[in-house]
């Protein structure tokens, strides 16, 4: 038996496809893609695409269950390609060079067929990938491409990709990334929700920072072209200080910004530069850690003009599931100097789970239903869904988060903190466990232990490590450390040394984090 492909059975359209579509005489014409010097309008956009798919197609197929893994060091082509086969419902995954190297083969590993989407500056750095692929595509400055075939290694896939829009990975305890595949209803449900939040204009330029990996990249990328808006893709330059920062924001004209509340820290200092330079902005989106008052104030202090929505969600509720304009917060809006999450959006329904009871209101671990939240992880040939639990009267599938939270009918919702040991540090969500398993791998130790450093805004700044054994240098310690974490979480300090013990003869945590957090309150 043969396995089909598009061009065998019909083509079904995705929304963002027929959003353009239908609309092309209006806006076609219109600018859809910004990044430096270089433009793509929305007609573009439909002729890239199709091109893409038909040069797919042409080599072999667009295969059920056979992915796009993408990845260039360009931040034009990396959201790009992403865009364009997203346009054209072709499930991808991005790979980052911005992460660790065995995490992308890692990711790759899983697929016994996919097919490479590259370009020239990047393809040499892809060989231990690009060897396993059986098709690698390589894209030039002019989106010509290059095709490379290996029929000996379409394998067979036990993942079901059926309306996968993209896969991304999220942390796991075990050091393994959580593979979390979105589909198109999830993705059409998280547009139409954040679309009336947020009153989206198809005058709106939207700033893109962030990397492929992140959950973040899927707004910049989606909710943009689903309105008719622009999109602005930074490169790694306009990001290096606040100037440049400056630079970007007015060279492009961004109405709506996003980004996580560490990277307003960063920006605070804008104001000795420009004080103006961020007048224009009229909305921005915060999310990926809690928000704190003070850190509101600081880019209410930048951006005068805007409105302020702190956002909460999680990779596998596609984005963000609640919010709250925040500009002017009001009473009961801020406790213990972090703002709320906001309401549950009308497609979401919020619970709380609290030694084994679930229900609307009270404190507990968060629990979220609707249809933005994914159907499982993808494990060793089959959907996990072991953070999923059906709601007792409905059997609706509910994702455990692992955030506690109070929920109430008449009072602001309000973040309380991880229930487990993941950290979120400048808006990326990583477990201890996980770190700790990377370190270990990498450097041989008798024992070590990760502490989360935090500000004394609350916000998780990085952590600190120790470290005990034989011949170790700090040196050496930070540069197999380089080539194995992520750079968030690279150790902000190292000590190197016995770690203390408490009468269990267990690493004593609390006296390290005391030492690391020396204006923590003690219990």
């Amino acid at each position: 038996m043969t396995k089909s492909t598009l061009s065998e059975r019909n083509f079904t359209p995705t929304s963002l496809h027929r959003t353009i579509t239908t609309n092309i005489d209006q806006f076609g014409d219109i600018t859809a893609v910004r990044y430096r010097d270089t433009t793509y309008s929305y007609r573009d956009l439909l002729v890239l695409s199709s091109q893409l798919r038909e040069l797919i197609q042409a080599k072999g197929g667009i295969q059920d269950n056979v992915p796009v893994l993408t990845c260039s060091r360009s931040p034009l082509f990396a959201n790009l390609f992403n865009l364009l086969l997203g346009i054209e419902g072709i499930t991808y995954e991005p790979l980052s060079l911005n992460e660790p190297f065995d995490r992308a083969i890692a990711k790759a590993s899983k697929w016994q067929h996919f097919i490479l989407l590259t370009d020239t500056q990047t393809e040499a750095d892809l060989s231990a990938i690009s060897t396993r692929a059986s098709l690698t595509l390589i894209a030039d400055e002019d989106l010509s491409y290059r095709a490379h075939s290996r029929p000996e290694n379409a394998g067979e896939n036990h993942l079901s990709l059926n309306e996968c829009v993209y896969i991304l990975s999220t942390s796991g305890s075990t050091g393994v990334p959580k593979s979390v595949p979105i589909k198109r209803h999830n993705l059409d449900a998280y547009l139409s929700a954040a679309t009336g939040f947020f009153d989206v204009k198809h005058d709106e330029h939207f700033s893109v920072i962030h990397d492929v990996c992140f959950d973040f990249n899927i707004h910049e990328l989606y909710l943009p072209i689903h309105n008719h808006g622009c999109l602005c893709i930074a490169d790694k330059s306009d990001l290096l200080s606040p100037a440049t920062v400056s630079k970007f924001v007015e060279r492009h004209g961004i109405t709506f910004w996003s980004c996580v509340p560490s990277f307003i820290n960063h920006l605070d200092h804008l104001r000795k530069y420009n004080s103006h330079t961020f007048n224009r902005i009229r909305k921005t989106m915060i999310c990926g850690e809690a928000l704190t008052l003070v850190i509101q104030q600081a880019w209410r202090a930048l951006a005068p003009n805007s409105q302020i929505f702190n956002l909460y969600g999680p990779t596998e509720c596609t984005v963000s599931v609640s919010g709250k304009d925040v500009t002017h917060p009001q009473e009961g809006d801020v406790r213990h100097g972090v703002l709320t999450i906001g309401d549950a959006w009308d497609n979401t329904q919020f619970y709380v789970l609290n030694e084994g009871h679930i229900s609307h209101e009270g404190r507990g671990e968060l629990l979220v239903g609707g249809p933005q939240v994914f159907d499982g992880y993808f494990r060793e040939g089959r959907v996990c869904r072991e953070k999923l639990v059906e709601e007792p009267q409905t059997g609706q599938l509910l994702y455990r988060t692992g955030d506690n939270v109070e929920l109430s009918p008449t009072k602001p919702n309000h973040y309380l903190g991880r229930g487990d040991d993941q950290l979120q540090i400048r808006g990326h969500r990583t477990q201890k466990n996980e770190i700790l398993h990377l370190i270990c791998q990498t450097i041989p130790c008798s024992n070590l232990a990760v502490v989360e450093k935090n500000s004394r805004n609350g916000t998780t700044v990085g952590i600190v490590l120790f470290i005990s054994g034989e011949n170790l240098q700090e040196v050496d310690i930070r540069r197999r450390l380089a080539a194995t974490l992520p750079s968030y979480a690279l150790p902000l300090k190292i000590n190197i040394g016995p770690l203390p013990m408490n009468k269990n003869m267990k690493i004593d945590h609390k006296k390290l984090y005391a030492h690391v957090n020396p204006e923590a309150e003690t219990s």
